[in-house]
């Protein structure tokens, strides 16, 4: 195109426009003419920073790159893996198409999908070429819930945390609770924690305590994909209630240990006050623990009465009423009877008494002037009447004995001696002794 001012314009110069051009001006005076030279420089294609090995992952889209570069700028053109040729121009489908830049994108792709792809980049100074290797591979789980998700719950509240995951082959899932705990589906952590098959995480009767992060994982041998929810439990202040006590009458023996338990629920968790029958305010023998639960080793009868259990937070009271009742029997003298005894001068004698009760009673012996003994060895002055008194707290009981000390004649043993001879100036030897004391009886 010649322009009003004589300016010749070629557009878009190719190859085959370069050489000379003559330019004539002619008028009534005369002709002028100029020759210029057009060397057109075309470069031939040239494709950099391709990709020649791609994995991808079923169902995914894909893009393969092939930056070319050249003077004139060349064509891009595709060979696929089933030799179908495409390129920016085509009509194309659906699921195959090229970029006005060249770039091949395949939409879904699957196995079949897999192998070698030419990019050839033409313009008239050549071409030049790139071939990239598809693989396909099986693509990771997916889980169909967002990927971050903050949740808030109040305390009692019943929670459902799902997490559906898909994949090929099907993947595994499990959750990590917050305090690092891993659960697998259907596996028992506590009555409070379920996983189920689908996937599903069950919370019941949330608490402060389990605010946290909880992450749901799914994985496969293609690998892996999670969730993480962020749970937060706010405060509710809620009234004591007694959850569990010890039965309303409890009946113990004298000396028996007593166990009354109290527990309560309540926010914030409520303390445990106990108010007993002797109104004291310490006394070493009672012990509460941590749990509520009250303690006294060894019962006596003050220990009988009313113990009023109280559960107390900031909100209010809950209380509870038992009783316990101490059983006791005075004491009782096993077998009493009232019988007399012979014992031989100078001999040992024993004497049982058993008694029952309870508390359990003491035993002692006494003589009728109240001096008290266990056993002795019989005398004269051992006769009399010997009194075994059993005493606890709600009684005492007794059982005499009357002791007769028995004292027999003297009698000399091997009385068949009755003759001895010896000579004048020898010595006599009598063998024979007394059967009691020889200077008394002899």
């Amino acid at each position: 195109m010649v322009l009003p001012n004589g300016t010749l314009v070629i557009a878009r110069a190719a190859l085959q426009d370069g050489g000379q051009y003559r330019c004539t001006a002619t008028n009534a005076l005369g002709t002028a003419r100029l020759l210029a030279t057009l060397a057109v420089v075309a470069y031939p294609p040239r494709i950099a920073g391709g990709t020649r090995l791609l994995t991808a992952h079923a169902g995914m889209p894909v893009a393969m790159r092939c930056p070319a570069e050249g003077r004139p700028p060349p064509s891009i053109s595709w060979v696929l893996a089933n030799e179908t040729h495409v390129s920016s121009s085509s009509q194309g489908n659906q699921k195959v198409l090229v970029r006005l830049d060249g770039t091949l994108m395949i939409k879904d792709v699957t196995v079949y999908d897999r192998g070698l792809y030419t990019c050839t980049a033409t313009n008239p100074a050549g071409t030049d070429t790139l071939t990239v290797k598809l693989q396909v591979i099986a693509a990771p789980p997916v889980i169909l819930e967002e990927k971050r998700q903050q949740i808030t719950a109040t305390v009692g509240q019943d929670l459902s945390l799902p997490c559906t995951a898909e994949g090929n082959p099907q993947p595994r899932v499990h959750w990590v609770l917050s305090e690092g705990t891993v659960v697998k589906p259907l596996q028992f952590v506590n009555t409070r924690v379920l996983l189920l098959p689908s996937g599903t995480l069950r919370l019941s009767g949330v608490v402060p305590a389990d605010s946290g992060n909880y992450e749901c994982i799914a994985t496969s041998s293609t690998g892996s994909e999670r969730r993480v929810v962020t749970l937060t439990v706010h405060h509710q202040d809620t009234l004591p209630r007694i959850a569990a006590a010890s039965q309303g009458m409890t009946q113990l023996s004298f000396g028996d240990k007593l166990l009354l338990n109290c527990t309560a629920t309540g926010e914030p968790q409520p303390r445990i006050i106990w108010r007993l029958p002797s109104k004291v305010v310490v006394d070493h023998r009672i012990h509460v623990y941590p749990n509520g639960s009250l303690v006294i080793e060894a019962v006596t009868e003050k220990d009988a009465g009313d113990y009023l259990c109280v559960a107390r937070n900031k909100i209010g009271d809950d209380l509870i009423l038992m009783k316990v009742s101490i059983t006791m029997k005075p004491a009782k003298i096993d077998q009493k009877q009232y019988f007399k005894k012979l014992v031989p001068y100078g001999k040992d004698f024993q004497v049982d008494c058993k008694a029952s009760g309870s508390p359990a009673p003491e035993i002692s012996w006494s003589l009728p002037d109240g001096t008290v003994i266990n056993n002795a060895i019989a005398g004269v002055t051992e006769e009399g009447d010997y009194t075994c008194y059993a005493q606890n707290t709600l009684g005492r009981d007794e059982m005499k004995i009357h002791i007769t000390v028995v004292t027999a004649a003297p009698q000399i043993k091997h009385s068949y001696k009755t003759y001895i001879k010896v000579k004048a100036g020898d010595t006599a030897l009598l063998d024979s002794f007394c059967a009691e004391r020889w200077e008394d009886a002899c």
